[in-house]
């Protein structure tokens, strides 16, 4: 799913039931720790977000490469976040598509719009009721691009800090996290790494390179701000556009019905 790459562009992983990352860590850098304590903290901060993104994928293997241009909205919200991604550019060989794309997640629902294709998918991710924890690298099926947490990083990933390139966004610490061995990822992902801005503590470009594909995924957002942050994203932001109905009718996926006895996850 795209949207994994773009929002997360970090992992999912199953980690052994008990193991800790107290136990399961060497002596970590002082730099490197500080960074994702404030990672952290800088993502319990945000309570909306509307930002500038551009994805772009370059694929080695069939040698192809596009970039993605478009705006991102965040609201903490309960029982979940929600979160819409609008694409309104694609430029791919010397080609600009001004075909409209969305992803919108409004709680319990996950909308896959595409203009160019007419296709309208609504996935349900979870039941009426249900939480997830967007913030929870171990189980979360798409974690954003903030907030996550230093243990989680540091059980799942060797992090180093790579000294500063031209090339790097400016004011930011370029954190290098190689997947353990152990982790379920290490054979799809070769490293990601995040670009982490020193006085929001947020990334502002994050990079996967998968292993198996080939592919580099990049995301950047080029105008995150202080200005980005808490600045009043509205509920109603997050509901499904009028002009998708001009695209036809949405193929539905619903979750299995849960027997009564059972546990729903």
């Amino acid at each position: 799913m795209e949207l994994i790459g773009l929002i997360s562009l970090t992992c999912t992983l199953m980690v052994s039931a008990g193991q800790t990352a107290e136990s399961a860590q060497p002596a970590i850098d002082p730099k490197i720790e500080a960074i994702l304590d404030n990672l952290e903290a800088g993502g319990d901060e945000v309570k909306d977000l509307h930002c500038k993104v551009e994805y772009s994928v370059v694929d080695k293997l069939n040698l192809d490469e596009y970039t993605k241009y478009g705006e991102i909205r965040y609201l903490r919200d309960e029982p979940n976040p929600r979160f819409i991604v609008h694409f309104n550019k694609r430029e791919q060989g010397g080609t600009v598509n001004r075909d409209k794309e969305w992803w919108l997640f409004d709680g319990r629902w996950l909308w896959e719009v595409n203009a160019g294709s007419r296709q309208v998918r609504k996935q349900e991710m979870v039941r009426p009721g249900e939480r997830i924890d967007f913030f929870d690298i171990e189980t979360t099926p798409f974690p954003l691009p903030f907030g996550q947490k230093k243990d989680q990083i540091l059980e799942n990933f060797d992090v180093t800090l790579e000294a500063p390139k031209p090339s790097d966004p400016p004011g930011t610490d370029h954190l290098h996290c190689v997947p353990k061995p152990t982790s379920r990822l290490a054979g799809e992902y070769d490293s990601f790494d995040f670009y982490v801005d020193r006085k929001l503590h947020l990334p502002r470009r994050i990079v996967a390179t998968e292993r198996k594909s080939l592919k580099i995924l990049t995301s950047n957002f080029p105008d995150l701000s202080a200005a980005s942050i808490n600045r009043g994203v509205k509920r109603d932001m997050f509901k499904p556009l009028k002009e998708w109905n001009k695209l036809g009718k949405p193929i539905v996926e619903r979750l299995p019905e849960v027997k009564a006895g059972t546990n729903p996850s």
